[in-house]
């Protein structure tokens, strides 16, 4: 594993980071916190949105042994506006930023190659709940899929998709048919694209002083083409809060010959209202998620594509200043699991600062 001092220590990494935290911390003195913007009769038009600011620094090792630093500065901005018709219709729609198909981040450039002012329609459905217990969902929306992290899916990515979400007491079950294009991220011509995922999954709540959750789900990929190493998952998830702490794990494995699972745990303890505490082990294999990897989180470094055959550790601290107004500063570890695959990098170490303001 790369030494997790070894870009703290780093003289210019301090002095881009100190320099951040100055300006951070001028930019939260005139920060106000927001909820929702009421917008029509009874309250039924919400405007909402968030602007994040995020420095990060990363040091990589190629697997023939060269190394590679860089560092940048990132926004992300998001607006969306929110509506109930009546009792049983609602919908919401969402502009965001967007420099890929899974990140809305985007690196500061005012001119250049570099400068991306692409925004695009980052959520837009219609839900339905005039049915008791039941809630049925189209067009471009988070999937409706319990997790606690995102691994099976990148929460950036609002797949277009019919959903349902039916709750029997503690029971909740999930099921959408969604469309899952992975051909703008990895560059793939049309015929590996995928062309459909059918997700299922069983989440049970329940619990007094210590609240638990189990869930079981999966996804099954249409691939005829057979452009993938894998299209059966199923995932099993388990998770304890109590007061200030949470504990949790995560078990991902596919129908692949080989390199065909994933499992992550973690642990978070809240120091105080404002402090908490996070630390997470991630072992993800080559075809272990969607689309061999394509559709998984993209936090930690990758020189490929696909941000998958990796294991290392996400440690967190988060600040919440107030309402609307958090920080966290998070350190990525991660090195290759099977090395020789493609031109992914064998270690890397990412450090990175996030101010978040919403209302």
């Amino acid at each position: 594993m790369t030494n997790n001092k070894t870009l703290m220590a780093t003289p210019a990494a301090r002095l881009r980071m100190a320099c951040v935290a100055a300006v951070t911390a001028a930019l939260l003195l005139p920060a106000a916190s927001l909820a929702a913007v009421p917008l029509g009769a009874e309250g039924r038009v919400k405007l909402f949105g968030d602007v994040r600011i995020r420095a990060e620094t990363d040091k990589s090792e190629k697997q023939d042994g060269t190394d590679r630093d860089r560092t940048r500065l990132r926004y992300r901005a998001r607006v969306g506006v929110a509506f109930q018709s009546n009792d049983n219709w609602s919908a919401k729609l969402r502009l965001a930023t967007t420099s890929s198909q899974n990140s809305p981040h985007v690196t500061f450039a005012t001119v250049g190659e570099t400068a991306d002012l692409s925004i695009g329609v980052d959520t837009a459905y219609i839900a339905y709940t005039g049915v008791s217990d039941l809630t049925l969902v189209a067009g471009k929306a988070p999937l409706n899929f319990w997790q606690q992290n995102e691994v099976f899916l990148d929460a950036d990515i609002h797949p277009e998709s019919l959903a349902a979400v039916y709750k029997a007491g503690p029971v909740t079950l999930n099921a959408a048919y969604t469309y899952l294009t992975a051909g703008n991220w990895g560059n793939k011509p049309d015929a590996e694209k995928t062309k459909s995922v059918v997700t299922y999954q069983a989440v049970f709540q329940g619990g007094g002083g210590v609240k638990y959750t189990a869930a079981l789900g999966g996804a099954s990929v249409d691939d005829p083409e057979g452009a993938y190493n894998a299209t059966q998952h199923t995932m099993l998830s388990a998770q304890l809060k109590g007061g200030a702490w949470l504990a949790g794990a995560d078990f991902l494995k596919s129908d692949a010959d080989a390199d065909d699972t994933a499992y992550v745990v973690q642990g978070r303890y809240k120091v105080s209202k404002a402090i908490g505490l996070r630390a997470y082990y991630y072992h993800v294999e080559g075809n272990a998620t969607l689309a061999d990897g394509l559709l998984t989180q993209d936090n930690f470094p990758s020189a490929q594509s696909a941000a998958d055959n990796f294991k290392g550790v996400r440690l967190q601290m988060d600040y919440k200043v107030d309402k609307g107004t958090k920080i966290d500063l998070r350190l990525y570890d991660s090195e290759i699991i099977t090395r020789g695959i493609d031109s992914q990098d064998a270690k890397n170490t990412r450090l990175q600062l996030n101010v978040n303001l919403k209302f």
